[in-house]
């Protein structure tokens, strides 16, 4: 018979494992949709359209773009 607390110990190390690869996965997929979102507004696609293939607003993609655009060239002017 397995301990109880040992078997909740040895699941939650599991669960704690998995959700660290998740994080990263998700880190990586927000990196590369921020980007493709820049990219197709560089393409000349509207803050609607963009919107329309992904889960945020027309105004949650122009607050993208700017915190995402904008950010670099402020690290600049230092």
């Amino acid at each position: 018979m397995t301990d109880p607390i040992t078997a909740r110990d040895t699941r939650l190390a599991a669960v704690l494992a998995e959700l660290e690869q998740a994080d990263e996965q998700y880190l990586a997929w927000r990196g590369e949709r921020e980007s493709l979102i820049r990219q197709a507004k560089a393409l000349g696609a509207s803050h609607r359209r963009i919107a329309d293939h992904t889960s945020l607003t027309h105004t949650g993609i122009g607050r993208l773009i700017r915190r995402t655009t904008l950010a670099p060239d402020l690290e600049q002017a230092r």
